[in-house]
């Protein structure tokens, strides 16, 4: 498994005591959630994606990453599931950090719950929550009741930051 590489980016290597695995392929810790959302924080800002959210993930297998998604353009694959994609196989056991929850219904793409659980992914570190009324916390259960750990929180702040036009949209909206 090779690393992936990123402009921009100083290491996607952590030290051999950052990636302890004691939960299998997934390295955990504060050190890691915080090096790891970052970058999914800075890829999320790529692409186009009006009127959907700005939304970065990195799939992580011990402390390497192997592969890196952002949603683009409305319409096209979400970060998780190009992620996903690229990390292929690498990704069973590993830990996927997500700038904001994942989907679990059905729009013009499918729910990215979905490519999560057909991934074997061990772990899912969410930025912030989904506040679109169609996700709502769903997509973080969906995820546990399949026994995946889901952990909230990890650089909340700046995930909020990164869809905050989104929000004020979606807000709008509702408000009609």
């Amino acid at each position: 498994m090779a690393a992936v590489s990123s402009p921009g980016f100083p290491s996607s290597r952590l030290t051999p005591a950052e990636a302890s695995s004691p939960g299998g392929g997934a390295a955990h810790g504060e050190a890691a959630d915080a090096t790891f959302m970052q970058f999914a924080l800075r890829v999320g800002r790529q692409g186009t994606p009006a009127p959907n959210p700005h939304v970065g993930a990195v799939v992580v297998q011990r402390g390497e990453i192997v592969g890196v998604g952002h949603h683009a353009r409305a319409g096209e694959a979400h970060a998780e599931a190009l992620a996903l994609e690229r990390a292929g196989a690498s990704a069973r056991g590993a830990t996927l950090y997500v700038t904001l929850e994942p989907c679990n219904h059905h729009g013009r793409t499918p729910p990215c719950v979905d490519a999560v659980l057909a991934s074997g992914v061990q772990r899912v570190v969410i930025g912030c929550a989904d506040p679109n009324p169609h996700v709502a916390g769903g997509g973080a259960e969906a995820l546990r009741r399949a026994g995946i750990e889901v952990s909230y929180g990890a650089w909340r702040a700046e995930a909020e930051e990164l869809i905050a036009e989104w929000r004020a949209g979606l807000r709008a909206k509702r408000a009609r």
